[in-house]
């Protein structure tokens, strides 16, 4: 009989030790929001006030397992923590782990100490920590990966790599595939945020890496933001991906008053699409479109600089953009330099320029890294030195090659090597021409 009451006891142990935490409520006062992902994870969100950004929200997660919890990045505050762990109650908070040394994962450590509730970090976090004059550090150390036994169920931490910091690891959770990324993970739309202790270029790496070895995730808890899915992985490495170079490419005036199969009676056809297609071929991303009309130069130039601006404001490098014009696509591109006013902008200036142009267009003002490309027997392209030295914006790389194909003004009209070849190298950040 007492054999048989244990069993049943033990049973309902097992039982209890698995049965879901619906008691816990969704919890939100002006410090702390508690909202529950399933019937064990639960995300918590405190704020940080910051000069830069303004009042910023910051995630952290709760993973409950029978009568055992742990807590991944601590919220931003003593006072938010304190509500924390009284919102847990009677469950034994048996870890909280801290994903990087940045005060939105570990502000509020204190609490935590006090309540004999052990820290964990890796020993980098904790070093990085110390030096960033951190009063209170996660007490335990472990090298790149650490193992927690909560309830029945394994939680392991590890790093992946380098990334928002050199030292930022995840939670990872098996049993629920979940996964809270900390400040690693960008929430869909977000911007690149804080980078001032970031690596961007090993930062698509580490997600990459991540993804091939936990390929079973389905939940995805970012620091900051709604959380998701996969999709946040992919749009982390997205975001921060070295992109290709970006060229805007504007045509001649020839092409702008005639169809694209038309000849000129001295030069020929234009040969548009051929040109698009060697600077696809080169590996750069081009945006050009045929202009039809007499459009106004400078007019035309507000739309480009408007789309550079998006560009920028998206995530893409100055410098990886770069604004070519053949002709009058040329006087249109000095018109970009001159609006944009951005000194990291890449140009190249085509057979676009005439002494006159100083008296009679006073505003263009270089701007920019310049390349500019004339043919000697071109009666419509000479040097642009004297533009270049009256320019009041600082010019950090400029270059001038003179051509001599002896095709006078028709050597725009084709996708020449002798001026295409500078210009790819030019849109790559090679301004060190021969």
């Amino acid at each position: 009989m007492i054999k048989f009451l244990l069993n049943v006891l033990f049973i309902v142990l097992i039982f209890s030790a698995c049965k879901p935490n619906n008691h816990y409520k969704d919890y939100e006062s002006e410090r702390l929001q508690i909202k529950r992902i399933n019937d064990n994870i639960f995300q918590h969100t405190s704020y940080l006030e910051t000069k830069s950004l303004g009042v910023v929200p910051c995630n952290g997660m709760v993973y409950f397992n029978g009568n055992e919890a742990i807590i991944f990045d601590t919220p931003t505050n003593d006072k938010a923590s304190s509500e924390l762990i009284n919102w847990i109650g009677n469950k034994h908070i048996k870890a909280v782990l801290v994903t990087h040394f940045h005060i939105d994962c570990l502000g509020g450590l204190n609490p935590f100490h006090a309540n004999g509730i052990k820290s964990y970090a890796t020993k980098q976090t904790i070093q990085l920590a110390k030096e960033d004059h951190r009063e209170t550090v996660p007490q335990n150390g472990f090298e790149s990966e650490y193992e927690f036994q909560i309830g029945n169920e394994v939680v392991f931490a590890k790093y992946f790599g380098q990334g928002h910091t050199k030292d930022n690891i995840i939670g990872y959770i098996p049993s629920e595939k979940t996964l809270f990324g900390g400040c690693l993970i960008k929430s869909v739309n977000a911007s690149k945020g804080n980078l001032a202790d970031a690596n961007t270029s090993e930062w698509p790496k580490t997600i990459e890496k991540l993804k091939r070895e936990l390929p079973e995730v389905e939940i995805v808890i970012p620091g900051h933001g709604k959380n998701g899915g996969k999709e946040l992985l992919a749009y982390t490495i997205d975001l921060f991906k070295e992109k290709e170079p970006i060229i805007f490419f504007l045509h001649n005036r020839f092409l702008e008053e005639h169809q694209l199969n038309e000849s000129h009676p001295e030069f020929g056809r234009t040969e548009y699409q051929e040109i698009l297609a060697e600077f696809e071929k080169s590996g750069l991303q081009v945006i050009s479109e045929k202009r039809n009309g007499n459009v106004n130069a400078r007019e035309y130039a507000v739309g480009i600089v408007n789309q550079i601006d998006s560009l920028i404001e998206n995530g893409t490098l100055p410098n990886k953009i770069t604004v070519v014009g053949t002709s009058k696509g040329g006087y249109i591109a000095q018109y970009v330099s001159t609006l944009a006013n951005n000194p990291e902008l890449n140009f190249v200036f085509v057979a676009s320029f005439q002494e006159s142009d100083i008296q009679n267009i006073p505003e263009i003002n270089y701007c920019g890294n310049i390349l500019t490309i004339y043919e000697k027997s071109d009666p419509f392209g000479v040097s642009v030195m004297e533009r270049k030295n009256n320019s009041t914006c600082h010019i950090e790389n400029f270059k001038e090659i003179a051509l001599n194909t002896g095709m006078g003004h028709g050597f725009l009209f084709k996708p020449l090597q002798e001026w295409m070849e500078p210009t790819i190298k030019w849109a790559k950040g090679n301004y060190k021409l021969n």
